[in-house]
């Protein structure tokens, strides 16, 4: 058996609780931000999607579709800052997508930083996951 000493104990216990994280810890790489406006998605099979924003951030948004998808597929969003972007989805909850977009170009960054500038803030630990 090891002995540990309480001060090694200690520092132990904080290290582990500075990278655990909690239930208010936010994993996103970008804020996000409120946006309910219709959007359409074209699918792989080019068929097109009716769907609402729920938020929105520079890397990505989540948006009710009508119809289904696929973790994985990779789609066109349109329109997103008067843009048409290319989106993958990364999680599904019931009927709510959530979707990464795939390598924007600068102009479309800047573009979605400047929408969401005027936009309220998506709360930080959104119970749902998306």
């Amino acid at each position: 058996m090891d002995y540990e000493s309480p001060l090694v104990r200690a520092m132990n216990n904080a290290a582990t609780a500075r990278s655990t994280p909690t239930a208010t810890t936010d994993r996103r790489r970008y804020k996000r931000f409120r946006l309910s406006v219709p959007i359409s998605i074209t699918g792989e099979d080019r068929s097109v999607i009716p769907a609402i924003t729920l938020e929105i951030s520079e890397g990505g948004l989540s948006a009710v579709l009508v119809s289904e998808l696929q973790i994985g597929d990779v789609v066109k969003v349109y329109p997103l800052a008067g843009e048409t972007l290319v989106a993958q989805v990364r999680r599904r909850v019931g009927r709510v997508y959530g979707f990464e977009l795939l390598n924007p170009s600068d102009q479309q960054v800047t573009r979605l930083r400047e929408a969401c500038s005027r936009l309220p803030r998506y709360p930080d630990n959104n119970k749902m996951g998306i």
